[in-house]
């Protein structure tokens, strides 16, 4: 991920990076798809992964806004991902504070036996199928061991509230 010497979050929640940066080497991004129906597309790579810090992941993910049903999540798998007993968790974390919603409410403890080239695995975690109560971002995370390889594509859709 990107990192900067320090941060500012403005009040439309556009972060503003200060001093020298790093080469990115993650993306993430939001679609419209027109009308309420939105999605949130984000490069996955195994070897960037950290178990429990999702801080530097946080500055640069797309909002999911409160009120938000999460229709349905998936991920493209393009390179299998490595690691000894390492275990992908795809979470949300609140917009506000970084805190975790469910750190693995996107997907849980997805194996790296699972995540191979060209596959594609449907996300079924506690908040797919859910209304979220407030604004979030999407994270991933391993558990058990590192990953030393490997790279995907998430896609979040989600139903926008009414205004």
């Amino acid at each position: 991920m990107a990192k900067r010497d320090s941060n500012w979050t403005n009040k439309d929640g556009l972060v503003v990076g200060f001093g020298t940066r790093e080469v990115e080497t993650t993306y993430s991004a939001k679609a419209s798809r027109g009308g309420p129906e939105q999605q949130i597309v984000m490069r996955i790579k195994g070897a960037d992964l950290a178990d429990s810090d999702v801080a530097a992941q946080l500055v640069h993910a797309p909002i999911i806004p409160a009120g938000a049903f999460i229709k349905s999540a998936y991920l493209q798998v393009d390179t299998a991902f490595e690691g000894v007993n390492a275990v992908l968790d795809i979470g949300l974390y609140k917009l506000s504070d970084g805190t975790a919603v469910d750190d693995d409410g996107i997907d849980a403890a997805i194996a790296t036996a699972t995540l191979v080239a060209h596959y594609d695995v449907a996300c079924d975690g506690a908040e797919v199928g859910k209304e979220q109560a407030v604004a979030c971002k999407v994270a991933a995370s391993y558990d058990t061991a590192a990953f030393t390889a490997g790279e995907a594509t998430l896609v979040v859709t989600y139903v926008q509230p009414l205004p």
